[in-house]
């Protein structure tokens, strides 16, 4: 399964999810919004808060908190 990371830029939680989901042999992609446009866009399309993780079939986990709790269930 495939992670995607919607983030915007710099963001510290973003490379600690990174971190985790390599740390746990878990693969990713990131999209970083790094215009104010992007990030209001997202922001329509349900985004709350940044960075946000979401499964391969587009669900949410969340932030970083959720991602961890989310990888302990798995495990």
């Amino acid at each position: 399964m495939q992670y995607k990371i919607i983030t915007d830029h710099p963001n510290t939680n973003a490379i600690r999810m990174k971190l985790l989901l390599v740390r746990n042999g878990l693969s990713y992609t990131t999209k970083t919004l790094f215009d104010e446009d992007q990030k209001a866009k997202a922001k329509l399309m349900g985004i709350k808060s940044f960075p946000t993780v979401y499964t391969s079939k587009n669900e949410p986990i969340g932030g970083l908190e959720e991602l961890a709790s989310w990888i302990e269930q798995l495990k």
